[in-house]
């Protein structure tokens, strides 16, 4: 047998490196450009039986093709704030922290409050471990446009790509800046990708539920949900991709007669404060009688008050110091205010979280997704199954994976 000479030995010891090495990281592109895609999007204050108005054909197609839940049972209470970020943590409001629209807090000088540039203050979102700040731990990439709390930094962290609230973004342009994001190579591109709606929701308020406002908003999200899953199409990225497509609650009608007067019900406590309002409301007691005043609540109609440490252990809320002392729900159609001269709203949400007009939408639909039906689903069990999808371990939360189980076995 004949050596190689020294030089030609090592040339071919390169060569096969090379070779290897291209190999290698051949391999790996392929492996990140066929991985799986995510897509999340939130349809504010979406109805399930909003499906039946005869607007919607993709999220029919969707859902003929994929899974439909008889309804997703929010948090309590059941609105946009407390339900999208249990969605992305798993958590029940009073665990992290975002327990409603507005509220106050004794640690922190300033009330939070929707869209306020106080509810951007890390203070109030210390407790709060949403999915874009869990899963890249796990080597996944988290973008979002316009998921409530994602212009926040929590743990020092937002999502991957995100952008500053503008709610009067086309809905062409937020499907868009998504697409471009999903259209990037490699490791670049978003493993979960979340996308949120308000149309309906602003509609069932201004006009109610029923409302034509509202039809016109639902065909105008099916027509943006159109242009996503064209544009994952053209992507060549639709056939690995599952879509979940939620919404954090319903929408009821307010009654004509339905207004309850707030401040009529404290007169003679001078320092109660109502500290929420609407279908859910909440008195801050400041030192006054607390059996006094219940005792007064209770004599009002359509409306009933408990202390925070007597709630239903099914609305899963016990006390916090952003819990008000008291806190009263109204009956379906009545909502209590600060002034019964003041327009409200046409259409509410805010109710008991088993209330049917309050039940939210759950559709999952696409890639490993096998066509059947869910009966009522837990709002907190979709995180995990978007850890499940994303093939990360999710982290322990007040949800299960009952629904990854049910849809990924």
């Amino acid at each position: 047998m004949h050596s190689l000479p020294a030089g030609r030995a090592m040339t071919r010891v390169f060569s096969v490196l090379l070779i290897t090495l291209s190999m290698t990281v051949s391999v790996k592109a392929d492996t990140l450009a066929l991985r799986p895609l995510v897509v999340l999007v939130s349809l504010d204050g979406f109805r399930p039986d909003y499906l039946n108005r005869g607007v919607s054909p993709n999220l029919n197609r969707l859902a003929h093709e994929g899974v439909l839940a008889k309804g997703l049972v929010p948090v309590f209470p059941s609105l946009t704030f407390p339900n999208h970020v249990s969605l992305v943590t798993g958590q029940t409001p009073v665990h992290h922290g975002i327990v409603n629209n507005s509220m106050s807090d004794p640690a922190i000088p300033r009330r939070f409050s929707l869209n306020s540039d106080e509810s951007k203050n890390p203070a109030w979102w210390q407790a709060a471990r949403p999915i874009w700040v869990t899963a890249p731990g796990q080597g996944r990439v988290v973008s979002t446009v316009f998921w409530p709390g994602s212009e926040v930094l929590i743990d020092g962290m937002r999502p991957h790509d995100w952008l500053p609230y503008q709610h009067g973004m086309p809905l062409a342009k937020r499907v868009a800046t998504l697409l471009d994001w999903v259209a990037r190579p490699g490791a670049d591109r978003p493993d979960l990708a979340m996308l949120y709606f308000s149309d309906v929701d602003s509609a069932g308020h201004e006009q109610g539920p029923e409302s034509k406002a509202v039809t016109e908003a639902i065909a105008r999200v099916d027509a943006a949900l159109g242009m996503l899953i064209e544009g994952l199409q053209r992507l060549d990225l639709l056939n690995r991709t599952t879509l979940v497509i939620v919404s954090d609650h319903g929408m009821a009608a307010v009654r004509s007669d339905g207004k309850i007067d707030g401040s009529v019900l404290l007169e003679g406590f001078t320092s109660a404060r109502w500290e929420w309002l609407g279908a859910t409301a909440g008195v801050r007691l400041n030192g006054e009688n607390p059996v006094a005043l219940l005792a007064r609540l209770s004599k009002m109609a359509h409306l009933q008050c408990r202390p925070s440490d007597a709630l239903p252990a099914q609305w899963r809320m016990s006390p916090h110091p952003r819990v008000p002392d008291i806190v009263c729900v109204a009956d379906l159609g009545y909502i209590v205010v600060d002034s019964v001269t003041r327009l409200g709203p046409t259409g509410t949400h805010g109710y008991v979280p088993d209330e049917a007009q309050m039940q939210g939408l759950l559709l999952v639909s696409g890639y490993r997704i096998t066509p059947g039906h869910l009966d009522y689903v837990d709002l907190l069990e979709v995180h995990g199954l978007l850890y499940a999808l994303l093939g990360a371990a999710a982290p322990q939360t007040d949800g299960t994976d009952a629904l990854a189980r049910t849809l990924l076995h």
